[in-house]
Formats: structure tokens, sequence, C-alpha cells
């Protein structure tokens, strides 16, 4: 239902905001009077408002959301222009503009680059974009290098992470199109990099609101990151009241304009998860677009069954089935759902992400490598490090 593989290739990332050892994401209903995170710019350092200024801010937020110890923070500081990145490859569209594969040429490191035109993207969905590009920090979070402007200021370019891996939507295309299915062991992990990147989001205030296939990436060694934040929004008492995003991934409280939660966003993953294991959209195909929003606010869920060449366990399928639970007000947060028995015994198994991530795309085994850990697959996963200014591409 979505795009091609770039159809929302990307939106960035990274910063642990100050107390997030908070382990109840799931109780933050009420905004406090002081959120610990990497500070939003106020009036005074952008008084006019402009694009310009508002690059420059995030560019620089950008910076202040890494450790001192970290080599980024030196490599931040170096201005991104167009004559500093060579373009190697079109990867395709994400919210609101093209997305490439570029290179530094002073470090020959390998990033993704989103072009966003100032004159079609409003204000505001940029600002929210950069804001949480800029200020969030996590493994299943794409990360974010910087943002400037074109010569012309008719467009802001937002450097971030590379995905080899590319989306999932382009992963299950790729095993459709070779008659294979996903592993049961490998659709778990791929849900809990998902699950982990959303309470990250919700312990900060915010909801995606636009989980689907093209928005949840993977890198080469097969970690989950979310990306595309233009429709991100932030909490107000944990719930939001504004209709956007990809409709046929809504859950049925966003489709019939009520109040939604993060909860929405769990849904999304069930339906997303659901149709990536099943190698098909989930509702029926006959339909036209309006009949099958009536048909996802009126019908019964989708579920998960086996068929003639799979079988799925009986957790995989309670899984799916308390993701799509139509009652929003019962239907589990993402941090309940991280600890559901299918997600949990499945990380205490070894599920060799990097190597299946390879076998997918038909990248050539590393010689001599070291026993594969099965954590990357996984928020324990370790993050792309970050770009060396004088040095290789790793």
């Amino acid at each position: 239902m979505a795009g091609a593989y770039g159809a929302s290739y990307y939106q960035g990332p990274p910063t642990i905001p100050l107390e997030l050892n908070s382990e109840n994401p799931g109780v933050l209903t009420v905004r406090p009077e002081t959120v610990a995170q990497t500070p939003k710019p106020n009036e005074a350092e952008k008084p006019d408002n402009s694009i310009a200024q508002l690059v420059a801010v995030f560019d620089k937020a950008s910076l202040d959301t890494y450790s001192a110890n970290e080599e980024s923070v030196a490599y931040g500081a170096t201005k991104w222009s167009d004559g500093v990145l060579e373009e190697l490859d079109r990867l395709g569209e994400g919210q609101g503009g093209a997305v490439h594969k570029v290179r530094d040429k002073r470090s020959n490191f390998i990033m993704a680059r989103k072009t966003i035109t100032t004159r079609e993207a409003p204000l505001k969905q940029l600002e929210r974009e950069l804001f949480i590009s800029s200020t969030t920090k996590h493994v299943n979070i794409i990360r974010f290098y910087g943002a400037y402007m074109s010569p012309s200021s008719s467009e802001v370019k937002v450097v971030m992470e590379y995905c080899p891996g590319k989306s999932l939507e382009a992963v299950g295309k790729r095993i459709k199109d070779r008659g294979g299915r996903i592993s049961e062991k490998v659709a778990g992990r791929l849900a809990e990099g998902v699950l982990q990147g959303l309470a990250y989001l919700y312990s900060l205030k915010t909801i995606h609101r636009d989980i689907k296939p093209s928005n949840i990436l993977l890198t080469g060694e097969g970690i989950v990151k979310l990306c595309d934040f233009g429709v991100s929004g932030e909490l107000v008492r944990s719930l939001a009241g504004t209709f956007t995003g990809t409709s046929f991934y809504m859950a049925p409280e966003r489709i019939s304009g009520k109040e939604y939660s993060i909860r929405a966003d769990v849904w999304s993953t069930g339906i997303t998860l659901l149709e990536l294991v099943q190698n098909r959209y989930p509702f029926p195909d006959d339909l036209t677009p309006i009949e099958l929003l009536v048909h996802i606010t009126t019908g019964e869920p989708p579920q998960l069954t086996d068929e003639a060449d799979v079988r799925w366990s009986n957790d995989m399928k309670d899984f799916i089935k308390q993701t799509l639970i139509v009652d929003d007000h019962v239907r589990p947060p993402p941090k309940e759902m991280l600890t559901h028995p299918w997600v949990t015994n499945i990380m205490k198994q070894e599920v060799p992400m990097a190597r299946w991530i390879g076998e997918v795309w038909g990248w050539p085994r590393p010689q001599n490598r070291a026993k594969e850990a099965s954590r990357p697959g996984s928020s324990r996963g370790v993050g792309t490090p970050p770009p060396r200014v004088n040095g290789s591409e790793n």
C-alpha cells in the first residue's frame, strides 16, 4: 500500500534526555512542568522564525546532543554544504522530499541526505522533523548528523545515518519476489526493535503517527531504525486529535477522528508486522479506499493464522491479536508489548540478524568474521559509529 522502497526513506535522530532512566513511559499521561530532554529552541534563538534560522538552530542542537567524548562533536562542528557531499545514488522519496546516498569527500563516510523543498513543506512540519531528528538519541531511531540550506534557500537538506538494509517494505518485497518467508525469530526481533523505538519516543511524550513498512529501516547489521518524523507530534495529556499519517496503517480511532495515544502506533506496528509475515496486506484487496477505511473502523481486525506452508506459534498469534485490539483503551502500549512472552522468549534466543539481512540482499559473507551476535537485531545492537573527519568510512 506504500510507495517504493524510499517512500518515506528517512528522517533522522540522536539524544537521550537526562533522567531518561524512567522505566515508566506508559504512565506518563500528564505533561510534567519540566521535561528532561534537549531544550527546544526558544523564540529568542529564532526571532524571525525564518527557515534559515530554524535550520541553524537545529543543526547546533544536533551537536549539543552528543556527549563530550563522542568524536562526532568535532565532526558536527564542521559546516555542511553541497560542495563537501558527493551524491552516489537516489534512495527514494521521503515525507516531503527526495533522499540520496551521499559520501563526505573529507572522510569518505557514507550517509543519507534528505532534500526538503521549503515551498512545499509547511514550516511547522519542518520544525517538527528537525526538532525530533536532532534531539533524540536511541539505537532504534535514525541518527541525525546535521542540516543546511541550499544556496538558493529553496531547499533544506538533512544529513543522517545511511541504512544499507533498506526498509521493511523493500525487504518484504524482496522476500516475496523470491518466494520466501520471514522467520518467526526474525519477525520477533524486528517487532522488539520497533517497540523499543516507540517506547523511547513515548518517554519523550511523542507519537510517531506514521509507522508503516517504508518508515522502518534496517542497518547492515539488521538493526531496526525508525525514520520520517515529519508527521510526528507531541502528546498533550498523552492524547492527540489531529488526522495525520498514512491511513491504511492507521488505527480505527484515528480514522474515526477520535483522540488517540501511543497505542495507535502499536496498531500500526501490528498491521506492518502482519503484512510482512503474510507477504500481503492483511485487509481485503477488493475494496475501494473509502470501503477499506470503513472496514478498518467497523469490521473485525485481521489475525495471524497458519497457512499451508507455515505455522506460527500461539504466542506470536496472541502478540498480533493484542496489537490489533480495536478498543484503544484496552490495547497495550509499547512498553507493555515488550513484556509479551513472544518477545521476551525470542530475545533469549540466538538470531543472527546481520547474516539474515545479508542473505536477503545477497551480500557476500565477510571472511574470517567472528561469531555473529544476535543482539544487533534489536535495540541492544551497536549503533552506527559517528563519522570521522579524517579517516575511512568505518
